[in-house]
C-alpha cells in the first residue's frame, strides 16, 4: 500500500520531506533525553526545560496546536485532540498519518486543522488564528528564533536536547503527559503499550534468541551497507520483541562518527556479520530489489535465505522508525507477522 498526497506542495514542505527522510536514514530519533524537568509550582502550572531554557506552562492546556512530527499522536492518545498540526511525511491524501486520521476521527469526531506550511518557518498567521493555550514541538528543527516567535502567541515547547530528536517514544510520552498536565496518564499509555509489545513477543517464541541487522537498501555503486545502532528506535522495538542484534553491534558503533545512530559496513565485511533476518527499508521497491539482487549482498547468510523484510511505504517507515502509542498499534501486529514469516524464509518487501 502506498501513501502519496496529491496536494502540491511549497518549497517548505519539500524541505521538511527532504529533511524528515534524511533523518530517517542517518539518525532515526533515538538516544535517550532527559524529558522534562520535574514539574515545579509555576503559577499553578508546571515548568519544562529544554534546549532553549524553560517554558512554564500555568494551565492545564485545552487548545492544543503540534508543529513537527510525532507530538499530534501523544496529544490526542492523552486525551486532547490537538485544534491544529502540521502537516508531516509519511501522510495519506488526506495529509493525516492513518493511525491519527483513525484514532482522532474514533475518538473525537473530527480531526485537527492543517496548519499549511511556508517557505520561511511556522505558519505563524495560521498558529496564531487557532488561539493555542499551548504549542508542542518536541520532534522538530526549529530555530531560536522562530521559538521566540512563537512563544510571543503561546508557550512553546521545542525539541528537548537537539533538532529532530524526541528521545524515546517513552520519553516523548512522558514530555507530553508534563506539558498537558496529564503525568499518570500517560504512564498509564506507557505501560498498556509495552504490553502490547511483550503480548506479542510471547506469541512468537521463535524470535527469542534470533539475531538481526536493521539497515537500509544500496544504491548503484554503493560499497557499505548503512545499519542503526543499538540505541535506533526500529532496533530497539525488533530487541522488545525478542530478538537480539548482531553481535557485531560494537564493531557498528565503534565506526560510527560522533554522536551518529547510524554506521556502515563495507560488503565485501559482511561476511563477518552473524545475524539471522536483516530488516530494513529504502525509498522505494525498485532499490529494495536491486539491493537483494546485489551480488556481494546476495550472498550475505539473511539475504541468501531469503530472511529478509524490507519497506518501501513512507507511510511504514515513519511509524516504524519515529514509533509513537499511536503508530505503534498500527504498525507492530504486521511487522510482527512480516518477521515472523522472514523466519520461514519467505522474503517480504512491503510497499511499491
Amino acid at each position: 500500500m502506498t501513501h502519496a498526497s496529491a496536494r502540491p506542495k511549497t518549497r517548505r514542505r519539500v524541505a521538511l520531506a527532504t529533511a524528515i527522510a534524511a533523518a530517517l536514514v542517518l539518525a532515526g530519533c533515538a538516544t535517550p533525553a532527559e524529558t522534562a524537568s520535574s514539574p515545579q509550582a509555576a503559577a499553578g502550572g508546571v515548568t519544562i526545560e529544554h534546549a532553549y531554557g524553560e517554558t512554564v506552562i500555568p494551565v492545564k492546556p485545552q487548545r492544543i496546536v503540534t508543529l513537527g512530527w510525532m507530538t499530534a499522536d501523544v496529544v490526542a492518545a492523552l486525551g486532547t485532540n490537538p485544534v491544529g498540526m502540521e502537516e508531516v511525511w509519511g501522510t495519506d491524501e488526506s495529509g493525516y498519518q492513518p493511525w491519527f486520521e483513525d484514532y482522532a476521527t474514533q475518538e473525537y469526531g473530527e480531526l485537527p486543522t492543517l496548519i499549511p506550511p511556508t517557505e520561511e518557518g511556522p505558519n505563524y498567521e495560521a498558529i496564531m488564528a487557532l488561539q493555542p493555550d499551548v504549542i508542542l514541538s518536541l520532534y522538530s528543527g526549529i530555530t531560536d528564533v522562530e521559538y521566540q516567535r512563537l512563544s510571543e502567541i503561546a508557550p512553546t515547547v521545542p525539541y528537548l536536547e537537539r533538532p529532530w530528536d524526541a528521545g524515546t517514544w517513552e520519553d516523548l510520552t512522558r514530555a507530553v503527559g508534563k506539558a498537558m498536565s496529564e503525568d499518570a496518564r500517560a504512564e498509564a499509555l506507557i505501560e498498556e503499550t509495552e504490553g502490547q509489545i511483550a503480548d506479542l513477543a510471547d506469541a512468537h517464541p521463535e524470535f527469542a534468541g534470533k539475531t538481526f541487522v536493521w539497515g537500509l537498501t544500496l544504491n548503484e555503486g554503493d560499497t557499505d551497507l548503512g545499519v542503526y545502532l543499538s540505541y535506533d528506535p526500529r532496533v530497539r522495538i525488533t530487541e522488545a520483541l525478542g530478538f537480539t542484534s548482531t553481535s557485531y553491534m560494537d564493531t557498528f558503533a565503534a565506526t560510527a562518527e560522533g554522536d551518529n545512530w547510524y554506521s556502515g559496513v563495507s560488503l565485501e565485511k559482511l561476511s563477518d556479520v552473524q545475524a539471522d533476518l536483516f530488516v530494513g527499508w529504502g525509498s522505494g521497491r525498485d532499490q529494495a530489489e536491486y539491493s537483494v539482487q546485489n551480488k556481494v549482498f546476495s550472498r550475505w547468510a539473511p539475504i541468501a535465505a531469503g530472511r529478509y523484510v524490507y519497506y518501501t511505504d513512507a507511510t511504514d517507515a515513519s511509524a516504524i522508525s519515529a514509533p509513537t502509542v499511536l503508530s505503534l498499534r498500527y504498525i507492530l501486529p504486521r511487522y510482527v507477522e512480516d518477521l515472523a514469516a522472514a523466519l520461514r524464509d519467505e522474503p517480504t518487501i512491503v510497499g511499491k
